[in-house]
């Protein structure tokens, strides 16, 4: 078995003891079972082996012969949670502001196995995180999904190309100054510096691709660059573009440009949902809702003038938007299960916030065949907490990734 470079010697040594182990049928009882878009069973059973689970179901479930049998008397088990939009450590590596866009590079390049905020993601239940190129540009690249924990660091991933990050409102343009300001000493002088710009370099990026994909249904001619084959793919319908957009003026942007190129976008961060309820319903668009109580309690995180409330999620919920709970950018985001809890206190039934932490954004990933909720054959991605996990009391007590208890390998 290959060992993690990333780990140090004494985790390394605690997988070794570990791996054999994973391998042998273990059999959880008595715990209740939150299984993701389905109702939790109460005194239920979860049986794993080999990386995979094998059941899930009542209490007269068999246990496979030789099982190590766990008493979760008193516990909660669910699905590992699945952070859609999650904030690396080394974010500061995440924008090639080089050029305004660069849809064609990828996040994926600059991941590090060993980032810290993978082990805190971890010891929250979070076992799969979707990370996405920074926001300073106007379109910032390829996202991919990874787990938080891998037996090496290819084994981490899931999805090499999970998204393109569209980014709207002030991010792209801050920092940037017109020629008259100052001398042209550093790249942060360069267009756009304004709203405008930044619609009008997302605009002619797709007229380009627009153009190339029309030139190619007729005479093919030289291949496409690289960035124009990206863009190509969102005009496809092959690859799901994610906007980042707070305020209602960048939320009603991203909307019209996806109609205006016929491509379909994820809405990320959209604090402002609650005022375009209506087009998010007639457009069937899906939210990811960055950090519901950090949003509120520290105000607009992108200083885009958004005025974030704390009825958003159950107001999305009510008029039937389909959305996730996130991270998100915003520092002063809490852990993705208080994220939840938060959601809860405002109007959100639990069933509904523990979906939007785990089987939802499985589901908006293109990973739901691998995580993201308890069934037979998936993956064994699951959290035992010491209680119901929207208590604030309780605490991941395991988490396990391919069925391995990563909070033993600290």
């Amino acid at each position: 078995m290959k060992l993690p470079t990333f780990l140090g010697l004494a985790a390394a040594a605690a997988l070794c003891a570990l791996a054999p182990a994973q391998d042998k049928p273990v059999v959880y009882r008595n715990a209740r079972l939150w299984l993701g878009g389905k109702p939790p069973i109460e005194n239920g059973v979860l049986v794993t082996a080999g990386g995979k689970i094998l059941a899930v179901g009542g209490a007269d479930t068999k246990a496979p012969d030789g099982a190590t049998v766990v008493d979760c008397a008193g516990k909660t088990i669910t699905p590992g949670l699945v952070d859609a939009s999650f904030r690396a450590a080394n974010n500061n590596d995440f924008n090639e502001q080089g050029d305004e866009i660069t849809p064609h590079v990828r996040v994926l390049d600059t991941l590090d196995p060993d980032d810290r905020s993978f082990e805190r993601a971890r010891a929250s239940g979070v076992t799969t995180v979707h990370v996405m190129p920074g926001t300073r540009n106007v379109i910032g690249g390829l996202g991919c999904v990874v787990k938080t924990w891998g037996a090496d660091p290819k084994s981490m991933v899931l999805k090499e190309d999970a998204s393109l990050r569209i980014t709207m409102g002030s991010e792209p343009s801050q920092r940037n100054m017109a020629i008259r300001g100052g001398q042209v000493d550093s790249i942060y002088y360069r267009r756009p510096t304004t709203r405008m710009g930044v619609v009008w370099e997302a605009r002619r990026a797709f007229y380009d691709a627009k153009e190339a994909l029309q030139k190619s249904q007729g005479d093919p001619g030289a291949p496409p660059s690289a960035g124009i084959e990206v863009l190509t793919r969102v005009l496809k319908g092959q690859l799901t573009a994610v906007t980042t957009a707070r305020s209602e003026q960048d939320l009603r942007t991203a909307l019209r440009l996806a109609a205006e190129f016929g491509y379909k976008t994820i809405l990320d961060d959209a604090q402002d949902a609650h005022v375009v309820l209506d087009e998010l319903v007639a457009t069937k668009s899906t939210v990811m809702l960055g950090a519901p109580s950090a949003t509120v309690i520290s105000g607009s995180a992108g200083g885009d003038g958004a005025d974030p409330r704390s009825a958003t999620v159950a107001l999305l919920a009510q008029r039937g938007v389909p959305f996730v709970i996130t991270t998100g950018s915003n520092l002063a985001a809490l852990d993705l299960v208080r994220e939840a809890m938060f959601a809860v206190r405002n109007g959100l039934s639990p069933t509904q916030a523990l979906d939007a932490i785990t089987v939802e954004p499985a589901k908006l990933l293109g990973i739901d065949q691998r995580t993201g909720s308890l069934a037979a054959g998936k993956d064994a991605d699951f959290v035992v907490w010491s209680s119901d996990p929207l208590d604030p009391s309780a605490i991941a007590e395991s988490v396990h990734v391919d069925g391995i208890n990563v909070l033993a390998l600290r």
